[in-house]
């Protein structure tokens, strides 16, 4: 009854429109104000003790850390020179500037480690070119909105950090696990914008000289370097993936006031605050998921859930079919964080004892609910694209609806084909 009564609040506290990490904790809080009406009620001071308890963990330092380069990458003119280093590299091929945007996001997702951010930095340059162009406003933003779905696959990713945080995968090989996932999911969006654009017979950009070719490069030479130290650091043993973080910050830093001069400290002050907003967004969501996950647990959601599962197949590939279709119902309704924080607990330990690795089920689990983030009603990346181009985020997602399933055979094709992940990981990062 409790556990029924705690999903109830939160579906309804989500459904009015609160900020998910408020409506995880009042669900959680509500659980135990009724809780005191039974025998034996659980100690209310439970709440404040596991939410402290959720974010006392070093490798979360990571999060605000990547978020703060993020932010700096921004202000120091860094989305411009990639930009212009993708159209330099594919603008005269046909789609032009929607797959400049294609190329572009799978650049950026190897320095932010976020889809928000990707889709909001290269959206906010290249929706209103594509539209002077003549690109429709719609598709330019679901080419946008579906390209940053690449950012947290590709290393580093934010979304990895916190996995490997809650079900203690190693971060390094979740790292190394979503490359070949990553590079499948762009050259399947840069076919599919090719295609399309093909059909529609929408404009290209004028061919780039070689020495434009190499100006380009030159002028985003240094900030590719950017996800090299970072992953390189963590694979070599160098750093761990908070000191990585630490280093690609003091990276950022040294491009933005040592070499392009154009970061003052009014400008790191605004990206940091920035930064600590997302954070505190983020963190507040990680505390009170905490309470509500070990809430889950002590009503046996985690048995219920395997036991629904099993009742139907104890076939791996159907289970994984289920587990698929679960997360992306569920993305398709609430914010990844959470459903990472309750789900993860829940399905790794069914599916480890089944045999299927930590590391394959944590990219595909990744990938599950970053296709969530261009199916409505809560797909932010279609609500950061509508809020830049003005269309409504159902007509955004008409236009996202081919990269949608495009997305979707690619999930199927990670799922099924775990070699894909493993591959390169077990190669750069054996199991010990």
């Amino acid at each position: 009854m409790l556990l029924v009564s705690m999903l109830a609040l939160l579906f309804i506290f989500s459904l009015i429109g609160m900020e998910i990490g408020w409506a995880i904790g009042f669900a959680a809080f509500g659980y135990l104000v009724l809780a005191q009406f039974e025998p034996f009620g659980t100690p209310m001071i439970l709440f404040s003790q596991m939410m402290v308890a959720g974010l006392d963990s070093f490798i979360l330092v990571a999060i605000p850390l990547f978020i703060f380069m993020g932010e700096l990458m921004n202000k120091s003119g860094v989305t411009h020179r990639i930009i212009d280093f993708a159209g330099a590299l594919v603008g005269h091929i046909r789609g032009g500037l929607a797959n400049v945007g294609v190329v572009a996001n799978f650049i950026m997702s190897g320095i932010s480690g976020s889809a928000l951010a990707d889709a909001a930095a290269t959206g906010t340059v290249l929706v209103p070119a594509m539209e002077k162009r003549g690109f429709p406003p719609a598709f330019s933003s679901a080419v946008i909105a579906s390209a940053a779905t690449v950012g947290p696959i590709i290393p580093p990713s934010i979304s990895f950090v916190l996995l490997g945080a809650i079900v203690e995968v190693s971060v390094g090989r979740l790292f190394m696990g979503g490359v070949v996932p990553g590079f499948i999911m762009f050259v399947a969006m840069f076919t599919l914008t090719y295609w399309i654009s093909k059909k529609n017979n929408y404009p290209v950009e004028e061919k780039a000289t070689v020495r434009q070719q190499g100006n380009a490069f030159a002028r985003g030479f240094l900030p590719l370097l950017a996800p090299i130290f970072v992953v390189g650091s963590i694979v070599g043993g160098i750093a761990t993936p908070t000191e990585a973080a630490a280093i690609a910050v003091f990276y950022t830093l040294f491009l933005g006031v040592i070499v392009y001069r154009n970061l003052s400290l009014p400008r790191i002050l605004e990206a940091a605050g920035l930064a600590a907003i997302s954070s505190s967004v983020i963190m507040l969501t990680v505390a009170t998921s905490q309470i509500f996950a070990f809430l889950a647990v002590r009503e046996k959601l985690g048995e219920i859930l395997t036991s629904a599962m099993l009742g139907v197949s104890d076939n791996v590939y159907v289970l994984l079919l289920m587990a698929n279709i679960l997360m992306l119902f569920l993305g398709m309704f609430m914010e990844i964080l959470p459903i990472m924080l309750i789900l993860a607990p829940i399905l790794f330990p069914l599916f480890m004892k089944l045999g299927v690795s930590d590391v394959h089920l944590g990219v595909v689990m990744v990938l599950n609910l970053m296709i969530g983030m261009i199916t409505p009603p809560i797909g932010l990346n279609l609500f950061v694209l509508s809020a830049i181009s003005k269309v409504g985020v159902i007509e955004i997602f008409r236009y996202a609806v081919p990269y949608f399933i495009t997305l979707l055979g690619v999930l199927m094709l990670i799922t099924y084909v775990p070699e894909l992940t493993l591959y390169l990981a077990d190669l750069v990062i054996p199991v010990k």
